[in-house]
């Protein structure tokens, strides 16, 4: 699969996007991350949810960066294919745990309450952490 398959699937649009908004997209990421951190001491499930939003921003901003951004439909689900193919192999592997963390964080958000456990807000935390250090370092 490339990026023009993802175009053909209308999975993800052409979008020539400022160096400002990239930036802004990044501060979200950044402000998401703060707020996870900061919510894990009281309520695991939204710092779970706000830390995959990070991770989330800042794919969002490198495929700005690159010229593209998901269509509305399975729009979270796209980021990460379309990260699959954007990012070199020794990243798959933290992408593919985003996308795992998707379906977790729709049960989450929408269906059940109490699902996430400790262990697994810090483990996604320090993942987001990592991406968004490695999406800022090929962005800005």
């Amino acid at each position: 699969m490339s990026y023009q398959g993802l175009l053909k699937e209308g999975k993800i649009k052409i979008h020539q996007a400022s160096s400002e908004e990239i930036k802004d997209v990044l501060e979200v990421a950044d402000r998401d991350l703060s707020f996870a951190k900061d919510s894990m001491t009281h309520n695991w499930d939204w710092a779970f949810t706000i830390a995959y939003n990070a991770a989330l921003s800042a794919s969002r901003a490198y495929m700005y960066k690159l010229g593209y951004r998901p269509s509305s439909a399975e729009s979270h689900k796209t980021v990460w294919r379309f990260m699959l193919l954007a990012l070199p192999e020794q990243h798959h592997d933290r992408i593919n745990f985003f996308n795992r963390m998707r379906v977790k964080r729709n049960r989450n958000l929408y269906d059940h309450v109490g699902l996430i456990s400790q262990t697994e807000v810090a483990q996604i935390i320090a993942s987001a952490e990592r991406h968004a250090e490695v999406i800022k370092k090929l962005t800005l």
